[in-house]
């Protein structure tokens, strides 16, 4: 994935001004490899960024971390009941 591709899957997700914070922050440590749309999307959901212009990209990669995580493990297997 290019880093056109990671800034579209920002843009779509609603989270195009953390993109132009960071892009380049996030396209040079390969963050496109670790994450999908759908994981973007339902994180635009959970976090507001209204301090996108202060916040820092470590700050940024470590609330998409735990929320990753959170996601991941939170699943339940089917017929887990």
């Amino acid at each position: 994935m290019g880093e056109k591709d990671l800034e579209d899957m920002f843009e779509w997700a609603g989270l195009s001004y953390v993109y132009e914070q960071h892009g380049y922050k996030m396209w040079l440590s390969g963050l496109e490899d670790n994450i999908d749309t759908e994981l973007l999307d339902h994180f635009s959901d959970a976090y507001s960024f209204e301090s996108a212009e202060t916040m820092y990209y470590d700050e940024f990669l470590f609330h998409l971390r735990i929320f990753k995580n959170i996601r991941k493990n939170n699943e339940l297997p089917p017929r887990y009941w």
